[in-house]
């Protein structure tokens, strides 16, 4: 049985993988142009795990800004995962603590949702989520590794379109997450909520301050008319 469910986790993360091997390769890539070694590069994916707050932590090294600003970036960009384990937690109730939270560590926005979506006919269960977390990470180390090997190859990644790898990543997730109207309702009014506090909040924009307070409330009015 967990050996079967092993299996699933991994076909599970095969969507996933799909869409990591580009963004890591990219992540390397634009690692390498702003003067990271391949195993900075690399050991960045290993110990953060965060494609949003890697990209972050490229573009305030870029910029030459200080590595104070990149760790509140990535806080507050990251904070969405609190409330993604919290509503984990019902799931993991019966699972053993220790392995249930090393393998956590492989949460991420896609692993998330595909798991969300198992769990409402499935039991959760450590092979499973070994399967699924573990090859979606592992393959975004290696992307990463690959990337940061031959990015100094590659002069021009604009041209390649690099920088809005993770943004299309997110929009094909959203695409594919909506279902009901009130998803469509909840996109909608995060967008708009993150757009008009960027513009009358400036200073919120260089902080992302404004995509988490856009993503709370846009979740708050996808539950209020949940249909």
């Amino acid at each position: 049985m967990k050996n079967i469910e092993l299996i699933e986790g991994m076909r599970d993360s095969i969507p996933i993988v799909l869409g990591y091997f580009p963004l890591g390769f990219a992540f390397g890539v634009l690692a390498a142009q702003v003067g990271l070694s391949v195993f900075q590069a690399t050991m960045m994916s290993v110990l953060c795990f965060t494609g949003a707050g890697q990209y972050i932590a490229i573009g305030v090294v870029q910029a030459g800004g200080a590595i104070i600003t990149a760790i509140i970036a990535n806080i507050l960009i990251n904070m969405r995962y609190f409330l993604f384990a919290t509503s984990m937690v019902p799931h993991f109730k019966h699972l053993p603590t220790l392995p249930a939270s090393l393998l956590s560590y492989g949460l991420t926005d896609e692993t998330y949702a595909v798991a969300v979506n198992r769990y409402q006919k499935h039991k959760a269960s450590i092979a499973y989520m070994a399967g699924l977390n573990l090859t979606s990470h592992i393959s975004w180390i290696l992307s990463t590794f690959i990337g940061a090997a031959l990015g100094m190859l590659i002069a021009d990644t604009d041209k390649f379109g690099f920088g809005f790898a993770l943004p299309a990543m997110y929009t094909c997730l959203l695409v594919l997450m909506i279902s009901r109207k009130s998803d469509i309702i909840a996109a909608i009014s995060a967008a708009v909520i993150c757009i008009v506090i960027g513009y009358y909040l400036p200073a919120s924009m260089s902080n992302m301050s404004n995509i988490i307070a856009a993503t709370m409330i846009g979740a708050t009015i996808g539950v209020l008319i949940n249909d």
